[in-house]
């Protein structure tokens, strides 16, 4: 069963369901909350009813954790546009031709850190 939005934050299957729909999309409790621009701690929280610091999402947050789960879903990233007119998704690109593909799309400047 998919579903399209996740249950309200009174409902005793949301921590499962948010779980659930996070880990099928694949995203980190880190890359969840920077998606729905909350702090990275906070997903944690709200799936782990044992969590020592557990609560649930005030509305505008649980709207937040919605969009970021499911406003994008089945969108695939424009790919990237190789030098020979073929592409390649961001996932298999190199650093240079990611660099290549930031500037071609108008950055100035490309910092890379790791």
């Amino acid at each position: 069963m998919t579903i399209s939005k996740l249950p309200g934050v009174s409902d005793p299957n949301f921590r499962q369901a948010l779980r659930e729909v996070r880990i099928s999309a694949g995203l980190s409790f880190s890359e969840l909350a920077r998606r729905a621009g909350i702090h990275p701690v906070m997903p944690a929280r709200y799936e782990d009813a044992a969590h020592s610091n557990a609560t649930l999402p005030s509305l505008k947050t649980w709207e937040k954790l919605n969009e970021a789960l499911f406003s994008a879903e089945g969108k695939q990233p424009d790919p990237i546009v190789r030098e020979d007119g073929g592409s390649l998704s961001l996932r298999n690109a190199g650093v240079d031709e990611i660099v290549a593909e930031l500037k071609r799309r108008g950055a100035v400047s490309v910092t890379i850190n790791w």
